[in-house]
């Protein structure tokens, strides 16, 4: 589409003289050279993050919708750069945006939140270009000229992109709302919410025996791979990290262009989760939560892949395939962390020394002060006013009720058990 700024649209503000917008364009133009590193990039793609958390506090929550978010605001930035010092442009809306309006109308969203999104962005930008003009242009009169310009080239290119990605995002809806696939993912969505799994046999039966154990999975490509593949490619590895664990053909949902919860189920023993494969190619991603059983280990497990996602996609050392067992920690100290995150870590780290006897209490407190006592027996003792070897014969005793040596997972043992102390026995698993 070829946009121009209309001239009448110049004439309802105090026109800016010849040799000041000449000026004016020819900063602009040196400006969109300058605004193309990296570091550049980060400080806009932060505004433009700030100005949606402001006016959606969750939204950036879901690493999915976040990362389409971001893929959009660079390509739009990107593309706007390239035409800012000109009088004429053509604008279209960027693929990545096109992609990001899609996975937000798989996701369930309104039209509305994604206009909002995007006039929150405008915001963001325009608060973040302002500072800047401030900063960098000391002459008034050719800042107001600047700021001017900026303003009708970013609205007039803003207004006509969102042409194409309602557009798109219409599409996708009605498309999807037809689709098997929409309607599988609305009745995982509700699951997911608290609501009560449709009865087998029901025309919404998911085919997906509840009383299973679950192990959740998020995949997910990189921006990299285009969106007309991805899908295909994702369901592909899914289909084979079921296969690998032994299971029936898993679960799939689309949770955007890019991406694909899965669930795969096993009758009786949890799958062993070190036996999934990496990726085949380097740009598609595994984050995954731990096996759990019956409809409430659905919801956990799939929290759980959700916590490593973040983790992994904001992490530079991540690697290809990431468990939440793994990185559990590290999801409970950013923000993942709930009292049922707790309770499933005290669980699994603590095993059979974790049962409500007061034997199990007394080995507890004795692991406690030795760990906090840097491992030193003698110093335990004397904490606990008991013998050295009582305080040894007690850690044998719970680790052979751990299955291991203390040290071998001790600071997730110390985590657990300081947990304990502090909300008591409420966490402790029932008898």
């Amino acid at each position: 589409m070829r946009t121009a700024i209309p001239r009448t649209e110049r004439h309802v503000r105090e026109p800016i003289p010849a040799t000041v917008e000449d000026e004016a364009f020819t900063w602009l133009t040196a400006f969109a050279l300058r605004m193309r590193s990296e570091s550049e990039f980060e400080l806009i793609l932060s505004a433009v993050d700030a100005a949606i958390q402001e006016t959606f506090p969750h939204y950036l929550a879901d690493v999915e919708v976040h990362r389409e978010v971001r893929a959009a605001t660079r390509a739009h930035w990107l593309g706007f750069l390239a035409v800012i010092g000109r009088t004429q442009f053509e604008a279209h809306p960027p693929a990545e945006a096109v992609d990001g309006a899609r996975t937000v109308a798989r996701r369930g969203y309104g039209v509305d939140m994604l206009l909002k999104t995007y006039r929150a962005a405008q915001r963001g930008l325009w608060r973040y270009i302002t500072q800047v003009l401030h900063q960098r242009i000391p002459d008034p009169e050719l800042r107001g000229a600047v700021l001017v310009i900026f303003w009708e080239h970013s609205t007039l290119w803003l207004d006509t992109c969102l042409d194409g990605i309602v557009a798109a995002y219409m599409n996708e809806r009605e498309h999807h709302t037809r689709d098997a696939d929409a309607q599988r993912a609305e009745i995982v969505q509700a699951i997911l919410r608290g609501e009560p799994a449709p009865a087998p046999g029901s025309p919404d039966d998911l085919a997906h025996p509840m009383d299973n154990v679950h192990v959740a999975l998020i995949l997910w490509t990189d921006p990299e791979i285009p969106a007309r593949h991805a899908t295909g490619l994702l369901r592909e590895h899914a289909a084979h990290i079921a296969h690998a664990l032994g299971a029936a053909p898993p679960l799939l949902v689309s949770s955007g262009v890019h991406g694909l919860w899965a669930w795969i189920g096993t009758a009786s023993h949890p799958p062993d989760i070190a036996a999934v494969p990496v990726p085949p190619s380097a740009h598609v991603h595994v984050a995954i939560g731990t096996p759990r059983p019956g409809l409430a280990g659905f919801r956990r497990s799939h929290a759980e892949a959700c916590a490593a996602q973040r983790i992994a996609s904001s992490a530079q050392n991540a690697t290809a395939v990431t468990a939440y067992q793994d990185v559990d920690l590290v999801c409970l100290l950013t923000g993942d962390g709930d009292l049922d995150s707790v309770r499933a870590l005290i669980e699994r780290e603590l095993g059979r020394l974790a049962d409500r006897s007061e034997t199990s209490a007394r080995l507890r407190d004795t692991v406690c002060e030795f760990l906090r006592a840097g491992s030193n027996v003698d110093a335990t003792a004397n904490r606990l006013g008991v013998h050295g070897n009582t305080v040894r014969y007690r850690l044998k005793q719970a680790e052979r009720r751990l299955g291991h040596a203390i040290e071998s997972r001790r600071v997730h043992i110390e985590l657990a058990l300081r947990c304990l102390e502090l909300y008591g026995g409420e966490l402790l698993p029932a008898q």
